[in-house]
């Protein structure tokens, strides 16, 4: 038996043997002709290896048509079987021209205060500003950590004992179910978007005219529904409804707020079916992540602290260049100087005409964004503790620097209470009381991507006619979804890989 399996083995080690072809390889440097270290080289079929430090390399190339040697200083080289083989296995690869040098050079030379001046005045002639056509696509992802939910609810003469008991058992349930549940939705657009800017007359400013050409939508919920705060709020209310006197109509109010004049179960019932059939999105629910990255995109332009080329309200500095994709990059650092200014971050700017590639920036030490504090006297804290950005910018071919793609990330700490009563809308005015105390962390992330981007006539683009605005279009059905070419933001992961 032994003998046997030795035998089969042997069979399969000749047998692979003969249909496997390892060569061993090299790869040098066309200029220097030394060997590179730590070139990545991929067969067609997705088997590879790097070389050594003297620049070989062992590979099977059975069955394979092309090798593709790449390396971060280097250009990529692609050839075929055939070539390769004529060559003796050896490949010289080209080294990128970088201006690395000059550019060390020239940052001795050039103080900062140069640098920012040309990147501003780079940045307000080169970035597009008349009318465009865009193809656009929109992420919009929204997270909620429900860390506390309280419920506390009074006796009351409108609740028997066995409708009270009910109630707290529902309400409990609902609790424990918002906490655990961690409520994930998000929306994505794809489209076509037309833009200009309209001088008024009346207001004395620019506005936008935006236009949609074309747009598909599609939604996502984790739970089969969109949890908010107010919803939530809505959802307690139905549970405290439904266990009243269902032929009776109830004025609720929360604190000094009145909420409701007159609400019965029976409508509360129509208004949650009525929830199940909005399947629809219009233009503003399309674009409104699309005109924030065109605004902050914009940023050069702006006159105070929001823009981070100002001198007086950010204080800059150089670091060392470094590569963005494949090109080399200076980096500049920006942080406050005044109290107004809220960010920190860095610019890659190219060094060749001075426009922006690439933006990130975040809250500085010590700074947040919102901060709403009225716990004592309305229930109400809202702390956003956390904003980031970032931007890159491409050119178009009529060589116009434009915004390609935004990524914003916010989170957020909310607390609300909330005291609702319950009046009953007869002679005797009988009350019910409960309260809501709930804790929440949220996390929002928006991202845009624009492509194809080119300017237009100005005739191109229409005013958008009353009423237009509001057209509703249908969400697209998941398996309407699963055919597109940009679910599951496929547009942007393929964008970035330049940049990885």
């Amino acid at each position: 038996m032994r003998k046997t399996l030795q035998t089969i083995l042997l069979i399969f080690i000749a047998n692979w043997s003969i249909h496997a072809q390892f060569i061993t390889g090299k790869v040098l440097s066309k200029n220097s002709s030394k060997p590179i270290n730590n070139v990545a080289i991929i067969t067609n079929l997705k088997n590879g290896t790097t070389t050594n430090e003297l620049g070989v390399f062992k590979l099977d190339i059975s069955n394979v048509n092309t090798i593709t040697f790449t390396n971060l200083n280097y250009k990529t080289v692609v050839i075929s079987k055939q070539k390769f083989t004529s060559k003796n296995y050896t490949i010289y690869l080209e080294e990128k021209v970088n201006e690395l040098s000059e550019i060390q050079l020239n940052l001795k030379k050039i103080t900062v205060d140069s640098i920012v001046t040309k990147t501003l005045r780079s940045m307000k002639k080169n970035y597009i500003s008349g009318p465009t056509i865009s193809d656009f696509y929109v992420r919009e992802n929204s997270i909620i950590n429900f860390k506390k939910l309280e419920l506390d609810l009074d006796k009351s003469a409108l609740l028997n004992r066995k409708n009270k008991k009910i109630a707290e058992k529902e309400l409990a349930a609902y609790a424990n179910n918002l906490q655990n549940s961690d409520p994930v939705f998000s929306n994505e657009f794809y489209g076509k978007f037309k833009t200009k800017k309209v001088y008024s007359d009346k207001i004395k400013k620019f506005y936008n005219v935006d236009k949609i050409d074309t747009v598909q939508g599609f939604k996502s919920m984790k739970n089969n529904k969109q949890i908010t705060i107010k919803q939530a709020q809505k959802d307690l209310q139905h549970i405290i409804l439904k266990n009243l006197n269902k032929h009776k109509t109830y004025k609720i109010s929360s604190g000094l707020f009145k909420i409701e004049d007159s609400l019965s179960i029976n409508e509360v019932v129509q208004d949650a079916d009525s929830l199940h059939l909005i399947n629809t999105f219009n233009a503003f629910t399309a674009t409104n992540a699309f005109t924030s990255a065109k605004y902050k995109g914009r940023f050069f332009y702006f006159k105070k602290q929001q823009n981070f080329l100002n001198n007086r309200y950010y204080k800059h500095s150089l670091t060392s260049n470094a590569f963005l994709g494949s090109e080399m990059m200076y980096v500049l650092n920006f942080s406050p100087r005044k109290s107004k200014a809220k960010y920190k971050g860095q610019m890659f700017i190219n060094p060749i005409d001075f426009t922006i590639s690439k933006i990130e920036y975040q809250f500085a030490e010590g700074k947040k964004g919102q901060n709403i504090n009225l716990k004592w006297l309305l229930g109400i804290k809202v702390s956003e503790d956390v904003n980031k950005i970032t931007l890159y910018y491409e050119k178009n071919k009529e060589n116009k620097v434009f915004n390609s793609y935004y990524n914003e990330t916010k989170i957020a700490y909310a607390y609300v209470h909330r005291p609702i009563k319950f009046k009953e809308n007869s002679s005797k005015k009988s009350k019910v009381k409960f309260d809501i105390k709930i804790e929440l962390d949220t996390q929002e992330i928006r991202e845009v991507y624009l492509t194809n981007v080119s300017e237009i006539p100005k005739t191109a683009v229409e005013k958008v006619a009353k009423g237009q605005s509001n057209i509703k279009y249908n969400y697209l059905s998941k398996a309407d979804y699963d055919k597109t070419s940009w679910k599951n933001r496929q547009l942007i992961t393929e964008y970035l890989k330049k940049y990885n």
